[in-house]
């Protein structure tokens, strides 16, 4: 039997390693694709603005871990998915499965703005050094001005980077903004949050701007949806994430592009397909999973243990999503080695950039080779 994991993100290696570890090697055969190399661990893709890490501190060779998990890696970008005959087109190769899992991920969505999509992003590594390439160009000398568009999670941890940036080259003229088109920074977390990063970074000098979205940019002339208007040396946009091309041409059921999931996280119609991560729409009793790593890897445990039990003939295991829209947790890194531990409501601050570290740390030891 095979199983063919589409996208080697955090749920899709977590499948992988998942039903390693339920399975005897010889009772299934895995193909991992993905266009990608190397695994990229996202949330730490700020960090590469402040040259805290380098891309090669902060990413791991996918071929190792399929090695590492007797897999066979496709390096190739899927093409079509046939679900009646049950064959990935990936490249040149017709790759037959038995059980699917479509772990796509994710792009940044520019929300159709005119001119968005030629600012900076860091949702890859390969836009995060390119991003911080523009920033070594820009003369802090100067009165230079950066606008980061999108005050969540990634647009905090954006501006802490940008502030350890500047510091650390004593640019007192360089300026900060931070814009966001709701009523507050980190808008899904609750205001005791939302209020201390917001004093803050107010308290270094980034000028916050909510209440206001991005009418256009024009070559870093930004026109907000007030009429009022910013000229700066760079954007950078972290306004969120769509689905993958992919993901909208398989022809499954989907909301806006994401592939609806049952309960079991199957692609509805579909009882050897899996969708997990952020290809995938998980709602579960009205409780909407959010588009994390916590709820990816999550995801890619409780489909790694329904794929065993397909195989072994038992009842499913239903799904209960950890970290959701309604009560999300997340550690969020602010700059200067300060972080935040957000969790039930509770906001923790010892230890907490140690702590996500650590776990940056751990993670990435499965794609480093033995004699690494």
């Amino acid at each position: 039997m095979r199983l063919v994991v589409i996208g080697c993100g955090f749920a899709g290696v977590e499948v992988v390693g998942a039903v390693r570890g339920l399975l005897p090697v010889d009772s299934l055969e895995i193909v991992m694709i993905d266009p990608r190399s190397r695994m990229e661990f996202q949330a730490a893709h700020p960090e590469i603005l402040s040259g805290k890490v380098l891309p090669e501190d902060i990413s791991g060779d996918i071929r190792v871990f399929s090695e590492k998990n007797d897999a066979r890696f496709v390096n190739k970008a899927v093409e079509t998915v046939d679900f009646d005959e049950n064959v990935v087109k990936a490249g040149d190769e017709a790759i037959p499965y038995d059980f699917l899992v479509i772990a796509s991920g994710g792009v940044p969505t520019f929300f159709g703005v005119p001119g968005a999509e030629t600012s900076y992003t860091v949702n890859t590594l390969s836009e995060a050094v390119r991003a911080k390439n523009a920033l070594d160009r820009l003369d802090v000398n100067k009165n230079v001005k950066i606008a980061v568009i999108g005050a969540g999670l990634t647009g905090v941890e954006v501006v802490g980077e940008l502030n350890d940036y500047f510091n650390e080259r004593k640019a007192k003229n360089a300026k900060i903004y931070l814009i966001e088109a709701m009523d507050k920074v980190l808008p899904t977390f609750n205001d005791n949050v939302s209020n201390y990063v917001r004093k803050l970074f107010e308290g270094e000098g980034v000028e916050i701007v909510t209440s206001k979205g991005v009418e256009r940019i024009d070559d870093g002339h930004i026109v907000l949806t007030d009429g009022s208007e910013l000229d700066t040396d760079m954007v950078i946009w972290t306004c969120g994430i769509q689905c993958s091309s992919l993901s909208k041409t398989l022809g499954l059921e989907n909301v806006r592009g994401w592939i609806v999931v049952d309960e079991n996280l199957r692609a509805k119609g579909r009882n050897n397909v899996f969708v997990i991560g952020d290809a995938a729409h998980v709602e579960i009793d009205g409780i909407l999973s959010g588009k994390n790593v916590e709820e990816a890897e999550h995801q890619g445990r409780t489909a790694a243990q329904n794929i065993v039990n397909l195989i072994r003939k038992k009842p499913l295991k239903r799904y209960r999503p950890v970290n959701t829209t309604s009560d999300p947790r997340a550690i969020i890194t602010l700059g200067g080695k300060r972080a935040v531990i957000v969790f039930k409501g509770m906001m923790i601050r010892f230890m907490a950039y140690r702590l996500k570290k650590f776990i940056e740390h751990r993670y990435l030891k499965r794609f480093r080779s033995r004699k690494a």
